[in-house]
């Protein structure tokens, strides 16, 4: 049995169970989804945000743990151990940010702990993750017109994303330092660029955002159900100027592209020193934020 904990919005989601399906694939071992954490409203945090399970906006099929598991995974008796033929349970804790190989070499029965953000992870089920991650809402009726706007247009998607972050220290929040370069970048390599500014604050994208570019802003009317909607749309997009954001970064993986150009910032998270060469690839562009 491989299960892994989730924790956090659809794209840390995604991640999470890209890396347990993979381990999965790898011992033909069952797959479960823990929610435990990701349910627990007893967190005192004025900065934390609660989330919800997001990943039934696609079509895969998964098993929900029963609860206790990651108790059970790191605390087992001598008497558990005997009942199991000493075939241990074991809880494996991601030790650093990037790519960690010795978390593939883990045998059942393993309770995964972590964000697990490098595609080094899932590389060898690319083509099982994309019929998984098949969206099981349609484009709601609404956006329509702006879904046919993005394909017949040198779209460029740029996501702001401000609300959570704003409070967030930890990761911080990409400005106009970063945008206004990221899209002079952008438009220089394309003929027709038209904008499409995907947001959380429509406010601040009408009073930051002034380009004789071509421009539609986004805003969370397009959301739809957890969000799927608005990560259709983005993902229709030709190229992409994104934030340090995993949902944007799944908007990316999605698109499949080859001739994309896509530009993230510098640093992924407010510390520099928090090493990201696993979770950008080399072909991205990078922006100083």
């Amino acid at each position: 049995m491989i299960v892994v904990k989730l924790q956090g919005g659809l794209g840390n989601q995604m991640f999470q169970y890209a890396m347990g399906r993979a381990l999965s694939e790898l011992h033909e071992s069952p797959l479960e989804l823990d929610l435990d954490f990701l349910l627990d409203r007893s967190i005192k945090s004025d900065t934390f945000t609660f989330r919800g399970y997001d990943l039934d906006v696609f079509s895969l099929q998964v098993e929900i743990a029963d609860k206790g598991q990651e108790f059970k995974y790191s605390a087992q008796t001598v008497w558990d151990k005997i009942k199991s033929g000493f075939k241990t349970k074991h809880r494996y804790k991601e030790p650093f940010f990037q790519y960690d190989a010795n978390a593939l070499l883990q045998q059942p029965d393993v309770y995964l702990d972590g964000y697990w953000q490098s595609p080094n992870y899932f590389k060898n089920i690319e083509q099982q993750l994309r019929l998984d991650f098949k969206f099981r809402y349609p484009i709601g009726k609404d956006s329509e017109p702006l879904h046919d706007k993005i394909n017949t247009t040198d779209s460029i998607c740029v996501n702001i994303r401000r609300d959570d972050f704003l409070t967030n220290s930890y990761h911080g929040v990409c400005g106009m330092n970063y945008f206004n370069p990221a899209i002079e970048l952008m438009t220089e390599k394309l003929d027709n660029p038209h904008l499409f500014v995907f947001t959380d604050d429509h406010q601040w994208c009408i009073d930051h955002f002034k380009s004789d570019i071509p421009m539609d802003i986004v805003g969370v009317e397009h959301n739809g159900v957890k969000y799927s909607n608005k990560l259709q749309l983005m993902t229709s997009c030709k190229h992409f100027i994104i934030p340090n954001s995993t949902f944007a970064w799944w908007a990316v993986w999605l698109s499949n592209k080859k001739d994309s150009l896509v530009i993230a910032p510098k640093n992924w998270f407010a510390d520099p020193s928090i090493d990201t060469s696993d979770l950008i690839p080399a072909h991205w562009l990078r922006v100083e934020n």
